[in-house]
């Protein structure tokens, strides 16, 4: 192992994980926390701001403890945060306000009329929000900073963004900057935004107040990461044409590398690469896993008792069951748009059961992503020939295998699942100089662990399914776009 390390803080929507890397791409030591139960008063697609530090400070604290070199070991810190989501904070950098995640849609009679103009700017849609139906409020707060920076100046008095994250702001797509006609337009002043530097550039140091919060040493660099999808990418290797990737965690992410900016692509996403001037094209269905998550909460309390007893992790237990129900869950499909209130069980019968349908649910992820794979390859006039996967539903075997028949490709597991923590990595072996550039980064630090075939009767059964799928998802797909517009 190299005595080279950095400290990744991967903060998600659900938890936050701090993990130390070595400069090979080895996890050292981590620590994962999921987030407590919110106050009551705290919408469901907000979360209390403080709660992002706490649990990255505790978690750091729980990493460095485990690492037997110590925090002197560590040569540069990266942030990596759940993108589109924002804080509303005072001069000292304190939250006044919860954090509104990037799950959450709500936006005004303005934002859709400008619809055409916002585009996929999520966090212009909810800052018009505020400036409509809490002026004083917004008028009084400082900033408001997407979660990167609100983190970043924890860490080092820098209130700084990647583009990666700034994008779902007021941001010019050619200059990469905040753009004063669409801050003009929409009412959005600059200087209420964070500042934007490019993912790799050193932006401060660890204070002492951090370094009483993390364990972390006081001076120790803080390099400036990207979105967690970017870092995703980018720790799977996926940095030129032909390649693809999909995390399946909160959402649903399906992205592939594109060398310039696309113009309108549809129900995708055009978004700022972890690499300064490239870009990846982005599928995004929220709240799929999420889906499965409200499925053990409401409907799995024996299988929660169980796993306390025994030890085991709950999601094995559900999957032992879903294993038994064959491919294509007798019929159930499962569309998983519920973070729209959109979510469909379509031909339940009476002969399904609770197994069915959490094989249904993750049948749905399979789906989801195929449909992403077909829109991408006619698009970009391009095959891929397999699929890297990451994030929590990369755990599961059931899962890895749903995906690859769902899909009829082979799909790759890394060594590290946690995709997003090795991008994080990269970019700060980029911004230390330990490596010239991202290639010779990933061919040390990007490791595989399993390439998985698909069956090829279960693949016939989803070939089967798939048109059901994509019937609900036409018959749905205005009432989508009408959500997230």
């Amino acid at each position: 192992m190299s005595d080279r390390l950095f400290a990744i803080f991967d903060i998600g929507t659900t938890g936050a994980r701090s993990v130390i890397v070595d400069e090979e791409g080895r996890e050292v030591s981590k620590a994962y926390e999921e987030y407590p139960p919110k106050p009551r008063n705290v919408k469901i697609h907000e979360q209390v701001a403080d709660t992002f530090w706490r649990t990255s400070a505790n978690t750091m604290q729980r990493s460095l403890a485990g690492c037997k070199h110590g925090p002197d070991a560590i040569v540069g810190v990266v942030v990596s945060t759940t993108r589109d989501s924002i804080t509303p904070i005072d001069k000292e950098g304190k939250a006044l306000a919860p954090t509104v995640t990037w799950v959450d849609n709500r936006s005004t009679s303005k934002s859709k009329e400008m619809a055409g103009e916002i585009g996929p700017r999520g966090s212009v849609r909810k800052l018009m929000w505020f400036i409509e139906n809490r002026p004083d409020f917004f008028k009084k707060t400082h900033k408001w900073p997407q979660l990167d920076a609100f983190i970043n100046n924890r860490l080092c008095g820098a209130l700084v963004s990647s583009p990666a994250d700034a994008r779902f702001g007021p941001i010019d797509h050619e200059t990469l900057q905040w753009s004063d006609e669409l801050c003009e337009a929409t009412g959005i002043p600059i200087d209420k935004l964070a500042e934007i530097k490019n993912s790799g550039t050193t932006i401060g140091e660890i204070s002492s107040e951090a370094a009483k919060a993390t364990s972390l040493r006081k001076g120790t660099p803080v390099i400036l990461g990207s979105g967690d999808q970017q870092c995703s990418a980018l720790g799977m290797g996926v940095i030129e044409a032909g390649m693809v990737k999909a995390t399946t965690g909160t959402g649903t992410f399906v992205i592939t590398h594109l060398d310039e900016f696309m113009e309108e692509p549809y129900v995708m996403y055009c978004n700022p690469s972890a690499i300064p001037g490239k870009w990846i094209l982005e599928g995004v269905t929220p709240g799929t896993g999420l889906t499965y998550k409200w499925y053990r909460d409401q409907y799995c309390e024996p299988e929660m008792a169980l796993a306390a007893q025994t030890q085991k992790d709950v999601y094995q237990i559900i999957e032992s069951s879903a294993a038994s129900v064959p491919a294509g869950s007798d019929g159930l499909v499962m569309f998983p748009f519920m973070a729209y209130n959109l979510g469909i069980f379509y031909n339940l019968g009476f002969g399904h059961t609770k197994a069915h349908v959490a094989r249904a649910i993750l049948e749905a992820n399979g789906y989801i992503i195929s449909m992403y794979l077909e829109m991408m390859e006619g698009m970009l006039d391009i095959e891929f020939n397999e699929l890297r996967i990451g994030g929590g539903g990369a755990n599961s075997p059931l899962w890895r295998q749903i995906q690859a028949d769902c899909i009829n490709r082979a799909v790759v597991l890394p060594k590290v699942r946690d995709s997003t923590v090795i991008g994080a990595a990269i970019l700060g072996t980029i911004g230390t100089g330990i490596y010239g550039d991202y290639s010779e980064a990933i061919d040390n630090m990007f490791h595989i662990e399993e390439r998985r075939e698909p069956i090829p009767e279960n693949v016939e059964v989803y070939k089967k399914q798939f048109p059901i799928f994509n019937k609900l998802l036409n018959s749905e797909i205005g009432n989508i776009l009408e959500a997230i517009s």
